[in-house]
């Protein structure tokens, strides 16, 4: 196989191939031949009509389809030799055949390379790691916070605070003109404590029962409603009901009886676990986030175009399906963000970890494999079928390797940095201001 590589401004890498005509021939005969044995055609017998005929009658349709089967192959088999990692799918041009005397057809192939990255001075990284230490008496106090208490919200002829609870009914204009389609009544939500956006929370503060408030927001190029995207929308909101909390002690909690301690004892060792888990798990994404952007500072990582588009399409199905699944409404904060930030995190991370496995030629343990599958399925009422469905599922288990990887590549990167430790109070870490970092809450 004969081809020629070269590197375009704005298209990218480019790959001429020839393949011999003798080639294109054979596979043409040998197409034909399998529509003889199988195609009956008036005036001729089945499996005796002469080539010439197919050729004739399917010529066309089975040249173009030849063409495109051998472009492909001879492409794959350039990226195989040559080791080449391409992102998406790519661009087949045919040459026009001007010179009949020529051995050979010419097509020339346009795509884009995954990029190439060298991590370096991973020595002279600097992060820290969170230690929170956390005592008995806030596990304590974690219990009476989450004790059985019954919440009353009781009616009010009062401005609108924070933490109160709202009930609105909303419309929806653009220039002017309503989309009745998402008009939505008896919305509640509690104030300054809720998922929906910013302009929502702070417009409605102070504000009375039956007060009609109006502002404007432009709609995300990704947002799951296409109908509204980059659009400019009004919202007129009704406030319908303003409630504030009255938290009272439940019937059951104030009965004191001989069970109370062994469930007091229960509750404790449960929620001691239950925060030292979760505190690991935000504090450890919190290191690792800083080691992904300490090495994005000192290393020159271009993210090619379509590579990022193509996550960015990615991303966009995952939280429209999302979106859909869960009925959610427009007013949701998550969905008026840009994408373009998660998913530089996203590839970042992803190009960094690729980097260190293949430098450091890691291989997926299946005992580790073995033992995060146990650790994840012990969560399941059922942790057998779990189990049964790691083992019958391919995808499952790809998924369970890469997790294994990554671990290993992250600990590597760990091993190779300094890691400066900085000891929390219980209290430093609640009210740290982990708003910041939205991904690491779960």
């Amino acid at each position: 196989m004969n081809f020629f590589m070269e590197k375009n401004k704005d298209a990218g890498h480019r790959v001429t191939i020839k393949i011999p005509k003798t080639t294109v021939n054979n596979s043409l005969l040998q197409e034909f031949i399998k529509i003889r044995k199988t195609t009956k055609i008036n005036g001729f017998r089945k499996g005796k009509t002469p080539i010439r005929v197919i050729q004739e009658k399917y010529g066309s349709a089975i040249y173009y389809d030849i063409f495109k089967k051998l472009m492909q192959k001879f492409f794959y088999e350039f990226i195989k030799t040559e080791k080449i990692k391409i992102i998406g799918s790519p661009k087949f041009y045919i040459h026009q055949d001007e010179d009949k005397k020529k051995e050979y057809f010419e097509y020339s192939v346009i795509y884009e390379l995954y990029p190439q990255f060298q991590i370096k001075d991973i020595k002279q990284i600097k992060v820290n790691k969170i230690n929170v230490e956390i005592t008995e008496e806030d596990i304590k106090k974690n219990i009476e916070t989450n004790k059985n208490k019954k919440n009353i919200w009781n009616p009010v002829n009062k401005a609108v605070k924070s933490y109160d609870r709202v009930t609105i009914n909303y419309c929806i204009y653009e220039k002017n003109k309503k989309i009745k389609k998402f008009d939505k009544d008896n919305i509640s939500f509690i104030v300054s404590k809720n998922t929906l956006i910013p302009q929502l929370n702070y417009k409605i503060i102070n504000h009375f029962v039956n007060d009609i408030i109006f502002f404007k927001i432009k709609f995300h190029a990704f947002h799951p409603e296409k109908e509204l995207q980059n659009k400019d929308i009004t919202f007129k909101i009704k406030i319908i009901k303003i409630e504030k909390k009255q938290e009272l002690e439940s019937e059951k909690s104030n009965k004191k009886n001989i069970t109370e301690k062994k469930t007091i004892q229960t509750d404790y060792q449960t929620i001691k676990n239950n925060l030292h888990s979760q505190i690991n798990i935000i504090t450890d994404k919190y290191l690792e986030n800083q080691i992904i952007q300490k090495i994005v500072e000192k290393n020159i990582l271009l993210l090619p175009p379509l590579l990022f588009q193509k996550e960015i399409k990615n991303l966009y199905k995952q939280y429209t399906k999302q979106y859909q699944e869960e009925n959610s409404n427009i007013l949701e904060k998550k969905y008026h963000m840009s994408l373009d930030s998660e998913v530089k995190k996203r590839l970042y991370f992803q190009i960094i970890i690729e980097q260190i496995i293949l430098n450091n030629k890691l291989f997926a343990d299946e005992n580790n494999i073995q033992k995060l599958i146990k650790k994840i399925s012990s969560n399941y009422k059922n942790p057998m079928e779990i189990i049964k469905l790691y083992n019958k599922n391919k995808n499952l288990k790809n998924t369970m390797k890469n997790i294994e990887l990554e671990r290993q590549a992250m600990l590597l990167l760990k091993k190779s940095i300094k890691i400066e430790k900085q000891n929390w109070n219980f209290e430093r870490f609640l009210n740290y201001n982990w708003a910041s970092h939205e991904e690491l809450m779960l």
